[in-house]
């Protein structure tokens, strides 16, 4: 890794289990050898609200809270949680943006169009992913929580994590046949082009 410091933002709803992305990209990486911190704002999340989490990881001495226009890479596991978090892109367009298509509408509640969430991801990056993680979990995998798994393994190839280094993270955190779940989720979005 050549820079000094690496920032990564997760956003999403409440339930989706960012938290415990996190966990598993965070020991994977102290495991390396990484300084890692970690933040989250998770009050209404717990009700199905926005929520964001902040992975940051260095070599050598850094600070822990990024500033805004600093991110490395934005996570959004729910795709209209992206706008939330925008002031974190790089004002160069730099700032990889890898966004799950799942939509959580809420009734009464007027959903962002796609080409107003297009126009704002095409105004703040050059590199855009849409990975479908929650179908994937759903249809590939059979169970949809192993939605951030498939992400995890979407976003290895910008790590500096291999996916051996995911599965012992894995291991320590999950056992039996929700282990073997998460590693097909794994594998699945690593593959997925």
């Amino acid at each position: 890794m050549a820079k000094k410091s690496y920032t990564i933002v997760f956003t999403g709803v409440g339930g989706q289990g960012n938290i415990s992305a996190i966990i598993i990209l965070g020991e994977a990486l102290i495991q390396k050898g990484f300084t890692v911190h970690s933040s989250e704002t998770h009050g209404l999340g717990q009700r199905g609200g926005k929520v964001q989490t902040i992975l940051r990881f260095w070599e050598k001495d850094s600070a822990p809270i990024p500033t805004l226009g600093t991110a490395d890479l934005i996570v959004a596991t729910e795709k209209s949680a992206v706008l939330d978090v925008l002031k974190f892109a790089n004002p160069d367009k730099k700032t990889k943006i890898v966004i799950d298509s799942y939509k959580n509408e809420i009734v009464g509640v007027e959903y962002p169009d796609d080409e107003y969430i297009d126009r704002c991801l095409q105004e703040n990056s050059d590199e855009i992913y849409i990975v479908p993680s929650t179908n994937i979990a759903e249809t590939k995998v059979g169970n949809i929580k192993t939605a951030n798994t498939v992400t995890i393994g979407f976003i290895l190839k910008f790590l500096p994590l291999s996916a051996d280094d995911l599965k012992k993270s894995l291991k320590l955190r999950y056992k039996g046949n929700i282990l073997e779940l998460n590693i097909k989720a794994l594998e699945r979005g690593i593959n997925f082009h």
